[in-house]
This record gives structure tokens, sequence and C-alpha cells, in this order.
């Protein structure tokens, strides 16, 4: 199982983890565990998201609390394209910096 993340998921998942953080540094740490282990449940069996190929050939997605994973299986694991909010304007948040 091997799990990547593209460059805009790690800007995503920092941007989300120093905004929780300005409140409460213990939820900030808690909420990346709890992504990091998410992210390792993704690996372990990719096809558990939707398809939703109109973001892109091969991307699913997954819940996670109010945020969405936009996720593409690989052939041993996960690669995590994009972590965002979804109150958002997912399409278009998606397509802006992907």
């Amino acid at each position: 199982m091997t799990l990547k993340l593209t460059g805009p998921a790690r800007r995503d998942i920092n941007a989300i983890v120093g905004y929780i953080a300005k409140d409460s540094p213990k939820a900030s740490e808690q909420f990346a565990n709890n992504l990091a282990r998410k992210f390792t449940a993704l690996a372990d069996a990719p096809l558990i998201g939707r398809e939703q190929d109109d973001y892109g050939t091969g991307i699913r997605t997954f819940p996670f609390g109010n945020y969405m994973i936009f996720y593409r299986p690989s052939k041993d694991g996960v690669v995590i394209v994009r972590v965002l909010h979804g109150a958002r304007n997912l399409p278009e948040t998606f397509k802006a910096e992907s």
C-alpha cells in the first residue's frame, strides 16, 4: 500500500491545520492525525470512495467531517489530490489549483 499527496493536497492540509491551530493547537493535531488515518484506510481500500469523473479521470471522493477528500486509486494505493471544505464551491476550487 502506498500513499502519495500532490502539492495542492499538501497545501490544502497545511491551510486547514493552520486555521484550526489558531483556535486550538490540540484540535489541529487531532484533525491531522485523524486525517492521516483516513488516508491510510483509503490506501487499504481505494475503491470505497464515490466515483467523481467530473473532477477528472479516475477521481474519487470520500467525506471526512466537513471536508471532502479527492483522490485517485493507484495500482498499489492512492494519490490524495485535494482536501477541501464541503461548503466551498468544490468544482471551481478543485480546478483552480489542481
